[in-house]
């Protein structure tokens, strides 16, 4: 495998997490919003505030999504890779598709985008 076609399907790894858990993360407000106006629980908080704390969850995962690009282009030490690791360590317990995708990540970082000592 060419290192081109390597960093391109990182970068759709990469990419695919993003959309997937924001769509979660938005998908989820809605489940929970419909479950109230459905006559189930109460919800603990009501208003705004719940869709503010989703759309700055969604936010820092698109901005971490972004980093974790540059980290796993980057062959310096962890000050400029760790949004990548966090991003594989985020993924690595959402079995299956998450796993599948966060041991290809660290297949890809060590194979074509090794540490420089």
């Amino acid at each position: 495998m060419k290192v081109e076609t390597a960093d391109t399907l990182a970068k759709v790894i990469i990419v695919v997490q993003a959309v997937l858990i924001s769509l979660l993360l938005i998908g989820s407000g809605l489940l929970m919003q419909q479950a109230t106006e459905n006559g189930g629980q109460e919800a603990a908080l009501r208003g705004p505030l719940p869709w503010l704390f989703l759309a700055l969850l969604v936010a820092t995962w698109l901005w971490l999504c972004r980093r974790a690009w540059t980290g796993y282009l980057s062959t310096e030490g962890m000050k400029r890779q760790w949004p990548f690791w966090v991003l594989v360590a985020v993924q690595l317990p959402s079995f299956p598709l998450g796993t599948v995708m966060g041991a290809g990540l660290i297949f890809l970082k060590i194979k074509f985008h090794p540490r420089s000592q």
